[in-house]
């Protein structure tokens, strides 16, 4: 049970020990390295190699002297524990001496405690010294003030052992001592080596942390001169993904994503301008041509002059369309076109169209027969813009006495829309790109014909703002059919 109590004691100092250094290192330690490295980040730049480095040399350092720190302890308690087992069982020889003899065999007890390197008292139940191995320092051995771990053991420079034994006249007392001095020499040899093996550990961890953070980081070297040597004039070059298989891989994935869909983006701003400066180019060129022709001589003559203004008047109006075409589509791509939405009558709508289309065109027959009444929750006038490009088409591209439909139904809580003509229709190859800015299937065709291209681009782009879709069924020289769904609140 003394025993017990000792180990106990011991392990509860050993334990406040490892627990204050644990708690300034996890607690205390990191909060100054945080402020420290904050300091240093402002005045400094630091690559992330070093920075990787450091932060792991860092956390491997703590993790090391922590277990160090407990192995030298854990040490130190063995190198005590047997110390003390030791000298339990010198104390018992010595009784064993005393017990089996009549007197105190002093010579043997000499002997003995020469060989195991102790010093041994003798005394009385009075405690009066009876016998000792005749050391000149032994009094002050035993008299020193020392720390007492149990009952039968205590410790300073020596640790000391007592224990009762039966002698002629009583019981009196058998003291041994031991010097620690070898014991704390090994302990010191131990820590000595630990700190050495620490600081070589270190030592390896940062340079062979350092080169393996910058081989795994070298991608990103790469990626680096990559894009320093990606310009406006060649969106062409990618990043090498083949030697990378983590996360760097998908980041180089994810950078050739946005080198793509930046290169189209630029192509395609390369195209709309370029297609745009040509639908311009020929309205300007109209108007500077008559211009020129009534600065000349055409003031006089009233039919040049009836013909130039009516001219004029024609290519302003379809600059004038072709802009606002143009302002509404850089409105979308800039994510700045308002949607205004309130519930509306589509099938109201539909009969609206028609009957303006009839209006302006009297060549066509433009019906609408099959009219289910809907409720549409979405932007009536953008909804209207967009069924006004179909109509459009389908009365440029429908030849003289040609039929036009338009209808509505509700189908699986959505609103179907089908505008149908017996026109000229649609090659298959073109359908691909007919919502392309500025495609147009027959490049011979005439501008008033044609138009600028941009109709169904705008189009699309409501439909699909409210969430519906467009498909085209055309076959060529029989006619083409649209058909629109849109999400529909219900039927009236």
């Amino acid at each position: 049970m003394n025993k017990v109590r000792q180990i106990g004691k011991i392990f509860k100092y050993i334990g406040l020990v490892i627990f204050y250094i644990l708690k300034g290192l996890f607690v205390y330690a990191p909060r100054l390295l945080r402020q420290l490295f904050k300091l240093l980040s402002k005045r400094l730049r630091f690559s992330i190699t070093f920075k990787t480095t450091t932060t792991y040399t860092l956390i491997f350092s703590v993790i090391l002297f922590v277990l160090c720190t407990g192995l030298m302890c854990a040490f130190g308690l063995f190198l005590l524990h047997e110390s003390n087992n030791s000298l339990e069982r010198n104390s018992l020889v010595i009784s064993n001496f005393i017990k089996h003899n009549a007197g105190i065999p002093g010579g043997e007890i000499k002997e003995f405690a020469d060989v195991e390197g102790i010093s041994v008292e003798i005394l009385d139940q009075n405690d009066k010294l009876l016998y000792s191995t005749g050391k000149e320092n032994q009094k002050n051995i035993f008299n020193l003030g020392r720390t007492r771990l149990s009952p039968t053991t205590s410790i300073d420079e020596y640790l000391h052992y007592e224990t009762p034994v039966k002698l002629k006249n009583g019981t009196g007392t058998v003291k041994v001592a031991k010097n620690l001095a070898e014991e704390g020499f090994y302990l010191a040899a131990s820590i000595a080596a630990s700190i050495v093996f620490i600081f070589l550990a270190i030592i390896a961890t940062i340079i062979i942390g350092s080169k393996t953070s910058r081989r795994m980081l070298s991608p990103i070297d790469n990626m680096t001169r990559t894009a320093r040597s990606i310009s406006s004039g060649d969106l062409t070059t990618r990043l090498d993904v083949v030697d990378s298989h983590d996360e760097l891989k998908e980041l180089a994935e994810t950078f050739n994503e946005m080198l793509d869909r930046i290169q189209a983006s630029f192509e395609q701003q390369n195209v709309f301008v370029s297609d745009a400066s040509h639908e311009l180019r020929t309205p300007i060129a109209v108007i500077q041509g008559y211009a020129n022709l009534l600065q000349r001589w055409g003031k006089e003559d009233k039919a040049v002059l009836e013909e130039s203004i009516t001219a004029i008047k024609s290519e302003s109006d379809y600059m004038k369309e072709l802009v606002e075409k143009l302002l509404f589509l850089a409105s979308t791509d800039k994510k700045a076109q308002k949607i205004e939405t309130n519930p509306f009558s589509l099938d109201e709508l539909i009969d609206e169209v028609a009957k303006e289309s009839r209006l302006i065109d009297a060549e066509h027959t433009i019906s609408s027969e099959c009219n289910q009444c809907i409720t549409l929750n979405g932007d009536r006038g953008l909804i209207k813009q967009a069924l006004r490009v179909f109509i459009d088409n389908s009365i440029k591209y429908t030849p003289a006495g040609g039929v036009i439909k338009i209808d509505c139904s509700f189908k699986d809580n959505k609103a179907v829309i089908i505008v149908e003509d017996n026109g000229i229709g649609i090659a298959e190859e073109d359908l691909p790109f007919i919502f392309n800015r500025f495609y147009k299937c027959d490049k011979a065709r005439s501008r008033d014909m044609g138009g600028a291209g941009l109709g169904l681009s705008i189009s699309k782009w409501i439909i699909e703002k409210h969430k519906g879709a467009i498909k085209f069924e055309s076959t060529k020289d029989k006619g083409t059919k649209v058909i629109i769904t849109l999400p529909a609140s219900g039927t009236n």
